[in-house]
């Protein structure tokens, strides 16, 4: 169960450089195209954050192509995780565990305003009485099955409404969106982080659907996620998701469209189909790829609602994939 002070850091005392404390948060204006990120690590052992403000306007397969990206790996990390103040314009101030506020002034006369309001209680994924897929008294378990690793030690999700203002270069937008962001803690490693799928659809207020999956890239599309956590919100309620069968068709790195079946704990199946209208690399870290898109989801039924899709990818293993020695190719044409 997520407490008052979860707004705080965890910080262990013989926390190490691997230590780090997250807030994601993703900001959609679907009518517009556009798709922002704001996002801090913190590593209280170090003394320093990274922070990345991303705004993202088309479906693209490169950075450049992004319409905005403000991304510092070294600055001071705060001494409070409730009231985050960065040199670089970025404030989020966090009053519960359910009601944060963003304040950005950026460059290029780019800024943003916005309040995230939970609808919801934040759904601890470690909390059996959340997650059927918990399991608190089993170190290992709980590490292999949190769907990042240790970098999942603790982690919560929650469901918001976000109302404000978003200025890119300008041009000023309103913001009125169902989203929802995210918080974790633990020893996460900047290399070699594990595949993961982290992804949500929003249907206004009353049904919203997150979920977690490890991934495996190597295996054929259909047989690539494993489920580690998710629920849906259903008109007020908050269901834990009891399995997630998940297809995706990629370009490349680039994610398509999603294909999506679960089965929440009381029974009830829910299957809807994403494609990706605005999406692009987000490197947050500089080891790691991650893509990111903003998805437009349909149910059976006719509603539509929209969410984000991160596909986790660590560089080490696109490395592996794809990476050829010059000498290797050499060596094969003078055989």
């Amino acid at each position: 169960m997520i407490k008052q002070e979860d707004t705080e850091f965890h910080t262990p005392p013989n926390a190490d450089y691997l230590w780090a404390e997250t807030n994601y948060f993703s900001i959609s204006i679907p009518e517009e195209k556009l798709l922002a990120s704001v996002y801090i690590v913190c590593r209280k052992g170090l003394g320093v954050m990274s922070a990345d403000v991303s705004i993202h306007g088309a479906l693209v397969d490169n950075r450049a192509e992004c319409l905005y990206i403000d991304n510092h790996q070294h600055l001071p990390v705060p001494a409070r995780l409730s009231e985050v103040d960065t040199p670089i314009g970025l404030k989020i101030r966090a009053t519960t565990p359910r009601d944060y506020r963003i304040d950005y002034i950026g460059f290029d006369d780019t800024e943003i305003h916005v309040d995230f309001s939970g609808l919801m209680e934040p759904f601890d994924i470690h909390d059996p009485d959340h997650s059927p897929k918990a399991t608190p008294h089993d170190v290992k378990a709980k590490v292999d099955g949190s769907g990042f690793g240790t970098g999942y030690g603790g982690h919560f999700d929650l469901t918001g409404r976000i109302t404000g203002t978003l200025k890119l270069r300008g041009k000023e937008y309103k913001v009125d969106c169902i989203e929802t962001m995210d918080h974790s803690w633990g020893p996460r490693p900047e290399t070699h982080m594990p595949a993961i799928g982290w992804m949500h659809a929003h249907f206004g207020e009353d049904l919203a659907l997150h979920w977690i999956v490890l991934c495996d890239y190597q295996k054929p599309i259909g047989e690539q996620h494993t489920f580690a956590h998710g629920y849906v919100m259903e008109d007020g309620k908050v269901y834990g998701l009891a399995d997630v069968k998940l297809r995706t068709v990629r370009s490349g790195v680039v994610t398509c469209a999603h294909e999506f079946e679960a089965t929440d704990v009381r029974g009830k199946l829910w299957r809807m189909y994403g494609n990706a209208e605005v999406g692009a690399p987000w490197v947050c870290y500089v080891s790691t790829m991650v893509y990111i898109a903003n998805m437009r989801w349909t149910l059976p039924d006719g509603r539509v609602g929209y969410g984000v899709s991160q596909e986790n990818h660590a560089i080490q293993m696109l490395n592996r994939q794809r990476g050829k020695l010059p000498t290797d190719q050499q060596s094969k044409l003078t055989s």
